[in-house]
């Protein structure tokens, strides 16, 4: 086997020498080719570059346009400079690498590529001077020698390049053969090694295939074997097994054969279990082991299986038969019955109820410390006595009853809600759950018993009781409904009896049908009571809305509600208080009307009806402010009447009020709503014309000289109305804010009234 592997090393270390000779052959030829490539490219590109400095191309056409000035032979040479500066580019892109004399050599080209491109223009600007030819052919000189002997260097240096390159590649040309002869020996050498290997093979299989028909001619006893067998060879591969032992490993028996015994052992043990095996196939043969083992079967599963190993020769080979016998099902049910049984000791010992094992009389058998201690009791005092021990005695037929039930109508168990007693003789309430333990021949063997203190349940219920029945005292004189529902108001669980009296309703109309509430809601307010439903199942409730109670009357309600939550913060209610706030909406509608009438009172002068002077201020600098923004134009007139003091002296303060008042209803008759009056002081008026401008106020004044000229005063038939005006439109002069605004205006009153007494007198 060994001699099988050195031969299959040097057969792929002599195909892993070939391919890279292989290789490197093809690197170094593409290597090569693309050196003279470039080379021959480098000398064409020199070439096209001389053809295009030749006679043919641009030093014909700028010479011609030197000397002729022709705007032909001008585009010609541009056209031409730029495709020589294209093709010399291109040539510096493919002499990436050049040496330091290619770098001088392209650098004088380059140059006088330049000074070609300056001196034409510089001819065309002298021939657009009209200079003669030959003025233009003196200043206009290029020096191309240096160019040409530039270009003649490069071609030596390039055809210098490609020489040394045709000299090494047929260097490189004869170690290629050099190569390829030793590559020839090596493949002659694998073929050699190729056949050795072939010959070994050959008698390999020979022999497996004799040992494979010997051990063959031997499957129908194996098969005939009841218990899974395996034989395994000293390689550790399986060469026949048995259908049964395709059965244990779940795997058809022809796949099994051929495999690592290993490969049927979990993948932590497998190193140890092939470490066990070469020691075992170093022992005499004939000794036997038996063993417990786990397998892995094909499909994942483990299985315990008790294993009898022997070792045997065949044919000068040693082979190991293997009977396996599945021992998974027994080693399972005795670790679940162990699990069972500890599982009841800590059910038993750690329960946070008292359990008993009673006897099939009423005995206790033993009892876990919560029992005993539920009563008072140590665990040692217990045992042997009676159940009717903690039982009251009017209680123990009971316990002689449960016991004959458990026994004579076949249950599983029967539980009992009653009254025990402690060793100090103390009531303990308790719920006594019996069952019946059945043995192997599903006899009775004994009774578990489980006690579970309900005794603080008991007491809570009474306080439970006793705080309802207080919470309904509370409650029902609460001056308002209340009420407590489950989120979204799907059940009532409680309202008190004022619900009644406000509403008109009985309660158990509105604990049947929780939401009939709704009904009286009048039908304006109803719509937004549903919508808060959504919000009460978020725990939120807080409405007013008004009903109409069974007399007619509407009532004005506010309904607020407060979530109750569980310990883990679900919502469990909403307890709520709605109060018939009537009375309290009433009051405010009365302070409402109260207010508006002080606030006509303190904002409007109550003889004339026109708002007082300090509420001018702000309606002054709005006006001042729209238009500085948006030029919204706006008239002040300021308004004084003439000859005021006089009807006061004359004919009383009477007769003074009189006209102030049909004034004032004058000047709100010829106005706007959405203009402005204003009692100033005494007898002087502000009046604010909004979005008028000087032009529309002149024409109210006129209006309202005309109007004023038509009162009558039916006590003061010799006292007439006029009045002394100031009219300022914004826009005209210089107006920052208010003061300045009705100063301008007063100004122009006294004005008009010197001018207004001029025409008097």
């Amino acid at each position: 086997m060994k001699f099988k592997a050195v031969i299959a090393v040097l057969l792929a270390a002599g195909l892993l020498a070939l391919v890279m000779i292989s290789k490197s052959l093809e690197r170094s030829s593409e290597a090569m080719s693309r050196e003279l490539r470039t080379a021959l490219d480098n000398q064409s590109g020199v070439s096209l570059v001389i053809n295009e400095l030749g006679y043919t191309g641009f030093i014909h056409n700028f010479k011609n346009y030197v000397l002729r000035g022709d705007e032909a032979y001008y585009q010609a040479a541009s056209a031409d400079l730029r495709r020589l500066n294209g093709l010399f580019a291109n040539y510096r892109h493919l002499q990436q690498d050049r040496s330091a004399a290619m770098q001088a050599q392209m650098h004088i080209i380059e140059r006088t590529i330049g000074e070609y491109a300056v001196n034409l223009e510089l001819a065309r600007r002298l021939h657009s001077q009209n200079l003669p030819v030959s003025v233009i052919d003196q200043r206009v000189r290029v020096d191309d020698l240096r160019a040409s002997q530039a270009l003649r260097n490069l071609i030596a240096q390039h055809q210098l390049q490609a020489v040394e390159l045709l000299r090494s590649q047929e260097i490189r040309q004869r170690q290629v053969r050099r190569l390829f002869d030793l590559a020839l020996l090596l493949g002659l050498l694998l073929i050699a090694l190729l056949a050795v290997y072939n010959w070994g093979l050959r008698r390999d299989f020979q022999r497996q295939r004799q040992r494979q028909q010997t051990i063959e001619a031997h499957q129908p006893l194996l098969d005939a074997i009841p218990s899974p067998t395996l034989v395994v060879a000293e390689s550790g591969q399986v060469v026949v097994a048995n259908d049964e032992a395709g059965k244990l490993l779940q795997s058809p028996a022809d796949e099994v054969v051929g495999q690592p015994v290993e490969t049927f052992l979990p993948a932590l043990v497998r190193p140890e279990g092939g470490r066990l095996r070469h020691l075992f196939a170093g022992t005499d043969t004939g000794e036997e082991i038996n063993s417990a083992v786990t397998l892995a079967t094909a499909q994942g599963r483990y299985r315990r299986v008790e294993v009898n190993l022997g070792l045997y020769p065949l044919n000068e080979e040693r082979y190991a038969v293997l009977n396996l016998e599945d021992v998974s099902r027994v080693e399972n049910i005795q670790r679940h019955v162990a699990e069972m049984e500890q599982t009841f000791r800590s059910i038993f010992e750690l329960a946070p109820v008292g359990i008993a094992q009673l006897s099939l009389e009423g005995n206790f058998i033993a009892v876990n410390q919560h029992f005993a201690t539920m009563f008072g009791y140590r665990r040692r005092e217990l045992e042997g006595r009676s159940i009717n021990i903690i039982s009251q005695p009017e209680e123990r037929d009971a316990n002689r009853i449960a016991l004959h039930r458990l026994l004579s109508d076949n249950r599983d168990h029967v539980r009992i809600e009653k009254r025990f007693v402690d060793r100090k003789g103390n009531d303990v309430w308790g719920i006594q759950t019996l069952s019946l333990y059945r043995g192997e021949v599903d006899s009775p063997d004994y009774v578990i018993a489980i006690f579970e203190d309900i005794s603080y349940r008991k007491e809570f219920e009474q306080e439970l009781l006793a705080s309802e029945a207080k919470f309904k005292s509370i409650a029902n004189h609460v001056n308002g409904v209340v009420w407590m529902a489950t989120p979204g108001i799907e059940k009532m669980l409680f309202i008190n009896n004022r619900f009644e009296e406000i509403w008109g309703r009985s309660i158990a109309s509105v604990m049947q049908h929780p939401k009939s509430f709704l009904e009286a809601i009048l039908p304006e307010d109803r719509e937004r009571v549903e919508a808060e439903i959504e919000r009460h199942k978020q725990g939120v409730w807080f409405v007013n809305y008004r009903i109409r109670a069974r007399d007619g009357s509407i009532r004005y309600i506010h309904d607020e509600g407060t979530p109750v939550r569980g310990m883990s913060g679900e919502l469990l209610c909403v307890v709520g208080l709605a109060r018939d706030v009537t009375a309290e909406h009433e009051a405010r509608e009365r302070l409402k009307q109260t207010n508006r009438q002080l606030e006509q009172l303190a904002k409007f002068d109550p003889l004339t009806m026109a708002v007082r002077r300090p509420y001018s201020t702000s309606d002054l600098n709005e006006s001042i402010a729209l238009h500085k923004r948006y030029q919204t134009p706006a008239t002040l007139i300021f308004i004084d009447l003439n000859d005021f003091k006089e009807v006061n002296d004359t004919h009383g303060h009477e007769a003074g009020d009189q006209v102030l008042a049909e004034f004032a209803k004058c000047v709100r008759s010829n106005t706007r709503e959405t203009d402005s009056f204003y009692r100033y002081a005494g007898d002087e008026f502000l009046l604010l014309l909004r979005e008028t401008d000087h032009r529309e106020a002149q024409r109210f004044l006129r209006k309202l000289e005309q109007a004023l000229r038509a009162i009558e005063l039916p006590d003061y038939r010799n006292v007439s109305v006029t009045i002394s005006y100031g009219a300022v439109a914004l826009g005209g002069e210089a107006i920052n804010e208010a003061g300045d605004w009705v100063k301008l205006a007063d100004e122009r009153m006294y004005r008009h009234k010197k001018e207004h007494k001029r025409q008097r007198l």
